[in-house]
């Protein structure tokens, strides 16, 4: 399964290259910067537990094809960390996991720039866009501590032992799926120099899609995430 979505994933990304050199106004972009994902469940039926926040790290490929005036649709490759952390609170305090999750992600967008157009002239320019994205679970690593049941201490309390493991997706034991879709925005402030652009950018994707297979009382598992990055891109007039 992986290398079949490696394979299609290079064959799409190499006709879409060529069909994008095959236009004018070219950009191609590149831009790295940190992750922030919740994990949105509906864990009411659990007490004193939370799921909290995390950062992580993002990397942005993108190409970007002028279609008409200042509007233009946009498209690339992303890899980013979507990472999370389980904690119990009140009496349970000190129970917690950490996930920290790798994903490939592929937008579609469509945007246009509102203040000037770096395909027209030099300066400073902003630009919005939004679409879909795709994206597919590479990987997910969990680390984190639980009580020792067995043990207690003099006072009665819990001791706690720590935990790590990598997730088996062949085994797949909690049935989760590896692809998944959303909503994205983008906003971009940036500097063109000619035929360079330095930029800053962030990007918001909105989980559609369960990350599960079972429907669990309908109640639904998504992830949201959050990117603040900055670039560099270069236009093929």
């Amino acid at each position: 399964m992986k290398k079949t979505f490696y394979n299609v994933l290079c064959i799409g990304t190499l006709l879409t290259g060529s069909s994008l050199f095959a236009q004018n106004k070219v950009k191609l972009g590149v831009d790295a910067g940190y992750t922030y994902s919740s994990f949105n469940t509906d864990i009411s039926n659990l007490i004193d537990s939370k799921y909290k926040s995390r950062y992580g790290f993002g990397i942005n490929f993108s190409a970007e094809v002028s279609i008409w005036r200042s509007l233009f649709v946009s498209s690339g490759i992303s890899y980013l960390q979507k990472n999370y952390e389980f904690q119990r609170t009140g009496s349970r305090e000190g129970w917690y996991t950490k996930y920290d999750n790798d994903f490939l992600s592929v937008p579609v967008l469509v945007g246009g720039y509102i203040l000037n157009d770096p395909n027209q002239s030099t300066g400073v320019w902003i630009k919005v866009a939004g679409g879909m994205y795709t994206e597919y679970w590479l990987s997910m690593k969990r680390e984190g501590q639980c009580p020792a049941f067995t043990t207690l201490r003099p006072d009665g309390t819990l001791t706690y032992t720590k935990t790590s493991d990598k997730y088996d997706f062949d085994k797949n034991e909690n049935q989760l799926k590896r692809f998944g879709y959303g909503l994205q925005g983008q906003a971009q402030l940036g500097y063109s120099f000619d035929k360079i652009d330095v930029y800053a950018s962030y990007n918001y994707q909105y989980g559609l899609s369960d990350i599960t297979k079972y429907n669990n009382n309908n109640r639904k598992t998504t992830r949201d995430s959050y990117m603040i990055s900055a670039g560099v891109a270069y236009k093929f007039k």
